[in-house]
């Protein structure tokens, strides 16, 4: 269950389950196509340890945009996530929150734990009108374990018996560069 919670754009890789990126939002797609994008994820910081959730310092995933007014549309492929897009028509942000259960499936038996993972994307389109051929993006998630959860086994430290995290609350910072990859369907 550990691997749950940092899926999220289409995901790192190699963390299955939780597909929702940003949280457990959904959107309906509308606007302007923009295309597909291939994103690569440079992590900038990390506090939750090296390797905590199966995070790599490096992925890479795609993603399709669409624009719509004053919303930017986030198809991870698994679901779509609605932003919003400023009034200088470039800049956008995203948010998103999930909890997950850190108890359940595999994860190491204990106490009731959740931890909530808070999502955001702050970026940067790049192109011409809709003819986007690139954006930049910084993207950051914290987790903090829900009020009455007792997660100290999943910690590093005496209690810990798998443990998960260096430190709860923490958080991890990537640095998004994309180029399109697909022209929008015309």
């Amino acid at each position: 269950m550990r691997m749950l919670l940092l899926a999220l754009l289409p995901a790192l890789p190699v963390l299955p389950g939780c597909v929702e990126a940003f949280g457990d939002q959904a959107a309906t797609a509308s606007g302007t196509a923009l295309g597909t994008f291939h994103v690569v994820g440079t992590q900038t910081g990390n506090t939750c340890g090296e390797g905590a959730l199966g995070a790599t310092r490096l992925w890479e995933f795609d993603v399709e945009l669409a624009r719509g007014e004053g919303a930017l549309f986030w198809d991870n492929g698994a679901s779509v996530i609605e932003g919003v897009l400023d009034d200088d028509e470039v800049s956008f942000s995203i948010e998103g929150r999930v909890v997950v259960d850190m108890r359940a499936g595999d994860g190491p038996p204990g106490p009731p734990c959740a931890v909530e993972r808070r999502d955001r994307a702050r970026g940067e389109l790049r192109g011409t009108g809709d003819d986007i051929a690139r954006f930049e993006a910084r993207m950051s998630y914290a987790f903090t374990p829900t009020a009455g959860s007792r997660c100290e086994n999943l910690v590093a430290g005496e209690l810990s018996v798998e443990p998960v995290f260096a430190a709860l609350p923490c958080g991890m910072d990537y640095d998004l560069e994309a180029r399109r990859r697909g022209d929008p369907p015309e």
